[in-house]
């Protein structure tokens, strides 16, 4: 999926920019703050219907205004046009459509444009809690799996309401309890089947993914899948937890709780990596789930952005992302940086396409068009 129009309307900074973008490499050169990164979140919310970094809808319109809108014109791989926009009012739900269509169910929509973001905020990958790296399982798989999603909504509803139960001061009503508990474990069951798979299948992409971009042969990683699928059925956990979980008031087992162990010639790598081979790791994974997703994705190749990645990682690691995102194996990649020379280096190193944008105060307006083809 190639996007060839991008309208932006008071989303965060940007009060309004419409793009013609190049089919391979977009880059955005601008000083900090300025509004670059709101240009990819504006690209990242076509796709997933929400910001990559914004917790409410509401928080995405500009301050001066009232509504935020987003639009974008799509080509597939069969040359046909897709139009996706996005309306938010505050006070009101948002509105996506295809093609002028309303969509029912958000849950439709992911899935159609398929998308790799990679950002400083990645370090929560391996910095932060599990709930980030359920987040990235979360990503990849709701992109290329509507049993997976449907399962993880049904899921997380249920953990709600069964959790509100436990909280109740009054007596439980065990019978109810029962019924969600049923619920959940069928859903588990799918949740955790799809996790497992998609690790199998992910980690010799991985392994090859880092080992190219580190070029060492001392370095070797691994990523474990942690679930409370290998604890047995969650039913009787839930069941059996029932009288503990109700002093704690939140439900102890499930996968809501699964983890993924990252390692370094098996160690944490987020006890024993450098800075550079903690970026590196995560870069990688993120480069890996884009060729996951390709390999799964039925002729849509996944749109890349690269949002200042560049920083603190040495030359050698630096020049080795620059030469393999801009070979033949990618589709349409969007890059920001806060220094010309990076970009400069990634233009120097691609036969393809591109177009350079300048990004001032949240005002976007193009520099240049490359007479490449």
């Amino acid at each position: 999926m190639i996007l060839e129009e991008l309208s932006i309307l008071n989303y965060k900074n940007l009060e309004q920019a419409d793009l013609s973008l190049s089919p391979n490499v977009n880059c955005l050169i601008g000083a900090n703050g300025m509004g670059k990164t709101n240009v990819l979140d504006a690209v990242y919310f076509l796709s997933f219907g929400k910001s990559a970094s914004t917790q409410t809808d509401s928080q995405c319109i500009r301050h001066e205004a009232d509504f935020s809108m987003l639009q974008g014109r799509y080509r597939n791989h069969s040359g046909e046009e897709e139009i996706i926009s996005c309306g938010i009012k505050r006070g009101q739900r948002k509105r996506m459509k295809r093609n002028d269509k309303e969509y029912k169910r958000l849950s439709e929509h992911l899935g159609l444009i398929p998308l790799v973001m990679i950002s400083p905020s990645d370090s929560m990958l391996i910095a932060g809690g599990s709930e980030e790296r359920r987040k990235f399982l979360d990503i990849v798989i709701t992109q290329t799996s509507t049993r997976y999603t449907e399962a993880l909504i049904r899921y997380n509803k249920t953990l709600q309401q069964r959790n509100a139960l436990l909280k109740q001061e009054n007596e439980t009503d065990w019978c109810v309890c029962g019924v969600l508990e049923e619920m959940m474990a069928a859903d588990a069951e799918i949740i955790y089947a799809e996790r497992q798979n998609t690790i199998r299948d992910f980690l010799p992409i991985f392994k090859e993914m880092y080992a190219r971009l580190c070029n060492r042969t001392d370095e070797k990683v691994d990523i474990i899948y942690e679930s409370h699928g290998e604890r047995g059925d969650l039913l009787s956990l839930l069941q059996k937890g029932r009288e503990k979980e109700k002093i704690l008031g939140y439900t102890l087992y499930g996968p809501h709780k699964d983890d993924l162990n990252l390692l370094m010639n098996g160690y944490s790598i987020r006890k024993e990596g450098s800075q550079g081979q903690t970026k590196t790791f995560f870069i990688a994974m993120k480069l890996s789930q884009f060729l996951y997703l390709k390999m799964q994705g039925k002729q849509k190749l996944p749109i890349l952005l690269l949002d200042d990645i560049f920083d603190k990682l040495d030359a050698g690691r630096v020049g080795r992302i620059v030469d393999y995102v801009s070979g033949d194996t990618f589709g349409q990649i969007f890059i920001t940086d806060t220094n010309r020379e990076h970009l400069d280096r990634i233009l120097a190193a691609t036969t393809r396409s591109y177009k350079l944008f300048q990004v001032d105060k949240g005002k976007v307006s193009e520099l240049m068009i490359s007479s490449q083809t």
